[in-house]
């Protein structure tokens, strides 16, 4: 079992990123519940707990499975005025969506465990992105930078 993309990788090459196949619909509701998916699928699954959109992905999910269906919940079988069913609903949504910030990172992880990766593999390949985003974003200013110098000595100077 792979421990990370780059462990899932053939032997030497280090730019192709390994296959990733996404579940069918009705696997990805059962994931979405909470269950596991199919070996075939770990590398999306660390995929969708890793990518760029991740924080997004979280929310959505709660915000599809958890705080839509207790919000509707409140307003249609609560009883009162419609204005104060809303307020009630809004704030159990507020409540909700604190209670999925509290666990995005627990619930990243546990997704990438039951895919068989490590616990705190989903942090590493996010830290290991960060990083290389940094190294890019340094490497265009240094050479932006140089491209200016070289300008500068061919016009006679900057001050001249």
């Amino acid at each position: 079992m792979p421990t990370s993309f780059e462990d899932s990788r053939p032997t030497g090459d280090t730019q192709t990123p390994p296959d990733i196949y996404r579940p069918a619909f009705w696997q990805m509701i059962k994931y979405w519940y909470g269950g596991s998916l199919p070996a075939r699928h770990n590398t999306w699954v660390l995929h969708d707990v890793t990518c760029s959109t991740w924080v997004i992905r979280h929310f959505a999910r709660w915000l599809v499975l958890v705080i839509g269906p207790v919000f509707s919940a409140i307003v249609v079988f609560v009883p009162g005025p419609l204005g104060l069913r809303l307020y009630v609903g809004s704030a159990f949504a507020c409540v909700l969506f604190l209670v999925s910030l509290l666990h995005i990172l627990i619930d990243a992880d546990r997704r990438a465990v039951r895919a068989g990766y490590s616990f705190n593999e989903p942090s590493r390949v996010r830290e290991r992105r960060v990083e290389d985003k940094h190294r890019l974003a340094v490497a265009a200013r240094r050479e932006k930078s140089a491209q200016r110098r070289a300008r500068r000595s061919r016009s006679g100077g900057a001050g001249a």
